[in-house]
């Protein structure tokens, strides 16, 4: 049996909430986000958005990049990718053009992988 090929782990400079906040509203975000705690409301970002391991998001994501560690409820709507790594759970639909699921993730909706438009030049 052949073994399971790390991935190279990209360090990056997050902001983060800690696991202890709990917070709700309208969440805009321009630079790297790690979400330890809880969240419900809407999430928008220009940038990626990592959901830690006993995170839960109740929220209608649009970022570029998504991880997904913990759980959310809603629908995620990524222009690069959405990855769901063991023992996170999503409920609700997922638009991207790349989706990476490992084993052991709980997904219930829909998944629509369309390539985004490819603009032609005048």
């Amino acid at each position: 049996m052949a073994a399971k090929k790390e991935k190279p782990v990209v360090k990056l400079n997050y902001t983060t909430f800690h696991k202890k906040v709990k917070m709700n509203g309208i969440l805009t975000f321009s630079k790297p986000l790690k979400i330890c705690g809880e969240f419900e409301g809407s999430i928008t970002g220009s940038s990626i958005l990592y959901v830690d391991s006993g995170a839960k998001i109740k929220a209608h994501i649009e970022t570029p990049h998504v991880i997904v560690q913990g759980e959310v409820i809603g629908n995620i709507n990524a222009t690069e990718k959405v990855e769901l790594h063991s023992g996170c759970t999503v409920i609700g639909n997922i638009r991207s053009p790349n989706l990476e699921i490992e084993d052991g993730v709980i997904f219930e909706g829909q998944c629509e992988m369309k390539q985004r438009p490819v603009s032609v030049p005048a």
